[in-house]
């Protein structure tokens, strides 16, 4: 597996066991040297559970062991991962952001003080600018993090990481890099990350997006409910074989070609002349100044664009969740001005945040509390609330979407990345919205609950709703999307239908220079 002819990590035989649950079976697999090794697998795999016994967060039962280069690394423990040069970002990342690059990369690696006892910030920001050198990247490290690009945050993460001021490094642990990157952004990192691996760092990376796993990494090692599926040449499986792994059954694949030609016979005939449900004569909120667009009775309407295009501020503006003006017509009322979340509910508008969002649900309460949480009256009578059609009411959309466990006291906190978009799903669509507004919609959710979101929305569109989807990822607008509209400089640059909705030609489109902006502005 490596040009040394021995492993860098041998995981043999790994289990652990939790009270009423075996998260790992006997798990097998080797990481190499000096390359990038992939870990997949659906939510609840037992991929974290890995993770953490590998940084020592969690010992593991007896009889399985961790070697690092032929010698067993203790677990239960951080310190002796730590000093066998084992090191881990998270998807959080972990960084404070009212702090400068140079100060969070300070917490980890210590501050260098001068004869006074005060820190010497030039000495500091020279050993942050070196960490910085070591993968390629430069960026202001005065500034606080909060402002940076997500994906200078996430460099500056791997490289306080890779600080080897009390050690040298052998594996770094990615957790999710890439899961709120845009393309563009990921493209950047991806370059990071090689330069890493060609300093001698094996790198093992954990990701629900495949294609990037396929084409990054040098092995893939399949986890399914705890148990090792096997460990592959990523040169030698497609996507499809990939995702039958992780599943246990094969998947419908959204391919460009298959996804075209299916969206294609669903918007023709007829489509163009569905009636209108909302239409928005003007959107302001920086960096949109103007935007026009109509969404049709049934529609599934895509918006793709760049950080900072618009994409990312458009739905929480029109639904009323950041300040914006709109002029905009819906189900016959005209509203003008500023839009309040309550007036966007009462014209039927849903704003579904991705699971992630801090706003998109309360953790501690239980799913039937998070799913009936903005429709409590329904089920009110006389003051109080009917507790049974609550119940019965939740338990409809449990069965419904499949929501696992089908456990309406079930915290949403302990569900996966899925199942708790399913639940903010039940949530709005609870509401019988007229307009569905969704941001990154399958943001960290593994393969298997990816389609089963996309089947969801098409299968809520075909009763009139209307969608639009802002997402990121170029698979979720390729995958569900009649139309898009490719968004630059808060300008719609072009729009795409049918068989044109094909990642290309969306990758196009949202990096056209802002100089070459048309303009096209539908109704």
């Amino acid at each position: 597996m490596s040009e040394q002819g021995s492993a860098l990590i041998s995981i043999e035989h790994v289990s652990k066991t939790f009270p009423g649950q075996r998260a790992l079976a006997d798990v097998s697999f080797e990481i190499g040297h000096a390359e990038i090794h992939a870990l997949v697998g659906e939510n609840g795999s037992g991929k974290s559970t890995l993770i953490k016994c590998l940084s020592g967060f969690h010992d593991a039962d007896p009889g399985g062991r961790i070697l690092v280069d032929g010698q067993e690394l203790t677990l239960g423990t951080p310190v002796d991962p730590q000093r066998r040069g084992l090191r881990f970002v998270h998807q959080a990342l972990g960084l404070i952001d009212e702090l400068t690059g140079a100060e969070n990369i300070g917490l980890a690696s210590g501050f260098t003080t001068n004869v006074g006892g005060r820190i010497d910030r030039k000495a500091h920001r020279r050993h942050a600018e070196e960490l910085l050198s070591r993968i390629g990247v430069e960026m202001d490290l005065e500034v606080p993090v909060s402002d940076l690009r997500a994906v200078d945050r996430s460099a500056l993460a791997i490289a306080r990481a890779l600080d080897d001021k009390h050690g040298s490094i052998t594996l770094l642990v990615l957790d999710e890099p890439t899961a709120a990157l845009p393309p563009a952004e990921c493209a950047a990192l991806f370059k990071v990350l090689r330069d890493v691996v060609g300093a001698g760092v094996s790198i093992l990376y954990v990701s629900h997006r495949l294609d990037e796993v396929l084409s990054l990494a040098a092995h893939v090692t399949v986890l399914r409910d705890g148990r090792c599926q096997g460990t592959l040449p990523a040169d030698g499986v497609d996507r499809a074989r990939l995702a039958q792994l992780i599943v246990g059954q094969d998947v419908e694949m959204a391919t460009n070609a298959t996804v075209a030609a299916a969206a294609a016979v669903e918007v023709a005939p007829g489509a163009a002349e569905r009636e209108a449900v909302l239409t928005v004569r003007s959107l302001r909120c920086d960096p949109i100044n103007g935007l026009r667009f109509s969404v049709s009775s049934g529609e599934v309407l895509g918006v793709a664009g760049l950080s900072g295009s618009g994409r990312d501020t458009l739905a929480a503006a029109v639904c009323g969740a950041i300040p914006a003006w709109v002029d905009l017509e819906l189900a016959g009322q005209h509203v003008v001005g500023e839009i309040t979340p309550k007036q966007a509910r009462d014209l039927g508008l849903a704003l579904v945040l991705p699971n992630r969002h801090p706003q998109a649900a309360i953790p501690s309460f239980t799913i039937e509390e998070n799913m009936t949480l903005g429709r409590v009256s329904e089920f009110a009578k006389m003051g109080r609330i009917q507790r049974q059609r609550e119940r019965e009411a939740v338990a409809a959309w449990i069965e419904k979407l499949d929501i696992r466990p089908p456990d309406p006291d079930r915290p949403y906190s302990m569900l996966s990345g899925g199942n708790q978009q399913k639940v903010l799903l039940a949530k709005w669509f609870g509401i019988e919205p007229r307009v569905v507004f969704m941001e990154d919609p399958t943001s960290g959710v593994d393969i298997g609950a990816r389609y089963a979101i996309y089947d969801l929305v098409r299968e809520h569109a075909r009763t009139g709703a209307g969608f639009v989807v802002c997402s990121s990822d170029m698979e979720d607008l390729v995958g569900v999307c009649d139309r898009v509209l490719a968004l630059v400089n808060g300008r719609i640059v072009e729009e795409l239908r049918g068989a044109e909705i094909t990642e290309s030609n969306l990758l196009r489109a949202i990096s056209a220079s802002a100089d070459l902006a048309l303009g096209l502005q539908p109704a």
